[in-house]
């Protein structure tokens, strides 16, 4: 007999806190883990080391086990990339994981990875160079504005909107990626695909305003009917096998072409706009653990 516990990680994020509150609101018991204090209102909570901590993996297992945890949903980037390595053993132990497998992760959490991976398979991108490519040529190549944002990273933090030549120079971090800027419209994809490759929901979320102005989290968005930016989440999802909660954010070129700016293998902060993703993934996994 599987428990009613889910184990929600990132608990004080917006992915997290969301995700947790329309959980209890569906009659799950929630565990919320975090790497800080955090007064969230779940049945029980763990602060936890960060994902790099050497600690880290038995921690997560231990409260797995201490709690019978039957379902294990991250939501920290940082975290994905350990979970999916360790996604077989949780599972041996009887614990599901909504998460994308190794493979996919690894090159989703990447964004320098993602750029090449989709160009290579005919998927819109924006031009992108790593950080050792000489300034003269990412000018040539990308014009001005350009974006220089972390390889890895989440929602808008450290991505810098460069306008001049001057400001490109000053550019002295080394883990980042230099990205053409496309100017149109954004949109927040969530998809959530089962374990045999199937689309059970896709929802489309237009940024009406973003924090940081034209870069940056979402801080409003509304549902929008739009079929060619499922199509190209679809097609990146699939071509990278990917499983369970996706989190895309797309922008259009000047042409009205989507173009695909990074993905995230998990659940999204804004997807209390878009709850069916969380509908089958509770439909999912109660469909798994009853077989």
């Amino acid at each position: 007999m599987y428990s009613n516990n889910i184990l929600v990680t990132g608990i004080g994020g917006p992915a997290g806190r969301s995700a947790a509150a329309y959980l209890q609101k569906n009659g799950l018991s929630v565990i919320g883990t975090d790497i800080r204090d955090v007064d969230a209102p779940v049945r029980r909570f763990y602060k936890i080391p960060a994902a790099d901590d050497l600690s880290f993996s038995s921690v997560l297992l231990g409260i797995i086990l201490k709690d019978n945890i039957s379902l294990l949903i991250p939501t920290v980037s940082e975290e994905l990339p350990v979970i999916a390595k360790l996604k077989r053993f949780i599972e041996e132990c009887g614990c599901l994981v909504a998460i994308s497998p190794v493979h996919a992760v690894d090159i989703a959490n990447d964004k320098l990875k993602t750029a090449l991976f989709m160009a290579e398979h005919e998927v819109p991108v924006p031009k992108t160079f790593a950080a050792k490519t000489p300034k003269e040529q990412i000018l040539d190549e990308l014009g001005l504005p350009l974006l220089a944002k972390p390889i890895i990273g989440r929602g808008g933090r450290g991505v810098a909107l460069h306008k001049t030549k001057e400001e490109l120079y000053k550019e002295a971090r080394e883990n980042i990626i230099y990205q053409e800027f496309i100017p149109g419209e954004e949109f927040d994809l969530n998809l959530f695909l089962d374990r045999k490759n199937t689309i059970a929901s896709g929802v489309v979320l237009k940024k009406t305003i973003l924090k940081e102005g034209v870069v940056g989290n979402a801080v409003e968005v509304e549902r929008t009917n739009r079929e060619d930016i499922i199509s190209l989440g679809i097609k990146a999802a699939l071509l990278l096998e990917m499983e369970g909660p996706l989190d895309m954010d797309i922008r259009l070129r000047e042409d009205g072409t989507p173009v695909l700016l990074e993905i995230n293998a998990r659940i999204g902060g804004n997807v209390l706009s878009a709850t069916e993703i969380l509908d089958s993934l509770i439909k999912s996994w109660r469909t798994m653990v009853c077989v």
